[in-house]
């Protein structure tokens, strides 16, 4: 059990690489790129080296986060451990967000960069943000 004391376990990168890794296992043209995947991924959850798995991971998340922040599902900056609640409350999230599409309609506000979220099928109305009270008018 000493072996596993200071390990750095998992974060989103090594999630990432997981994941690749048994998408490309399916096909066996690719099945060099997966093992090679998973082989990094297993360095670095074993890893000792907390600082550069940290960076790696940080890093990752700037990429990732440019395409996922315009979807509004980025990734935290934190660097703690990954669980399973995190999965739960993600796909909680994506749950509220398809179920609520076709009622409400999400915007930022043009001045605060609030999200607000207005019924749809409602014309065009008068929006008040309620952090900085700007008024605009938006169709829905």
């Amino acid at each position: 059990m000493k072996f596993l004391n200071g390990i750095y376990g998992i974060d989103y990168l090594t999630l990432f690489l997981l994941i690749l890794s048994s998408l490309f296992n399916i096909w066996t043209i690719t099945l060099p790129l997966g093992f090679i995947c998973l082989i990094l991924s297993f360095f670095r959850m074993l890893s000792k080296n907390h600082y550069k798995r940290r960076s790696e991971n940080q890093s990752f998340i700037r990429i990732v986060n440019k395409p996922l922040g315009k979807l509004g599902m980025a990734l935290p900056y934190n660097s703690n451990p990954i669980t399973i609640n995190d999965f739960i409350y993600g796909f909680s999230l994506l749950g509220n967000k398809i179920k609520n599409w076709s009622q409400y309609k999400i915007t930022k506000c043009p001045s605060c960069g609030q999200k607000l979220r207005l019924p749809r099928r409602k014309g065009k109305i008068v929006v008040t943000c309620k952090r900085c009270n700007n008024k605009f008018d938006l169709r829905t």
